[in-house]
């Protein structure tokens, strides 16, 4: 079997190494579009990527998303089986090793038929899609004093009151109580200094 996968930032050879055991061939397409944008913002440059790949099938992967062995053989099976033209991907994020409780993913659209591809707006394809069990790994951070260094880097100071209602927003909007969630918030509201 050969997949073309179409990536989007900075997703190396390395990161996608689960997948040589179960096909033949792998093609990398990359495009140089900002990681996390929705694919419907760069309809054109997607448009082209799917038009380049020379396999039938097409796998988008993000910056800092890894595959487990289980997810590349679900995706292997799903193709052979053909039951459907579309499967929807879950994509979880982890921070310093484990993953984050902020609300529900249904699953994007991720592995698809070239043939089937629908040229609209929304990323679709003609005929079933359907998700598949296993899920992406997207990688934040992987430590909190990694957090905590990029924040300094890149994070806008705020004041007190300004941090507190950032963090009341994020855990009103994660709707959960897992500590390494709340604890993520925590630190990107600003209130975390270095231990």
């Amino acid at each position: 079997m050969q997949l073309s996968i179409i990536t989007l930032g900075h997703v190396h050879a390395e990161d996608l190494t689960a997948f040589t055991p179960h096909f033949t061939k792998l093609e990398q397409l990359v495009l140089d579009i900002p990681p996390h944008d929705p694919l419907t913002k760069h309809r054109a440059e997607l448009n082209r990527a799917v038009d380049a790949a020379s396999d039938d099938w097409i796998l988008i992967v993000r910056e800092r998303e890894t595959f487990d062995d289980a997810l590349a053989k679900e995706i292997a099976a799903a193709m052979s089986a053909a039951k459907a033209w579309g499967f929807r991907i879950r994509s979880t994020p982890y921070y310093a090793g484990k993953p984050l409780r902020v609300g529900t993913d249904d699953g994007e659209l991720r592995l698809f038929h070239r043939r089937h591809f629908l040229r609209r707006d929304e990323l679709a394809v003609q005929g079933t899609v359907i998700r598949l069990e296993n899920e992406l790994r997207s990688i934040t951070f992987e430590s909190e004093q990694k957090h905590r260094e990029y924040l300094e880097k890149n994070a806008v100071p705020h004041s007190s009151l300004r941090r507190v209602l950032l963090f009341v927003r994020y855990a009103i909007s994660a709707r959960t109580f897992d500590a390494n969630t709340l604890r993520y918030l925590w630190i990107e509201a600003g209130f975390d200094q270095a231990s």
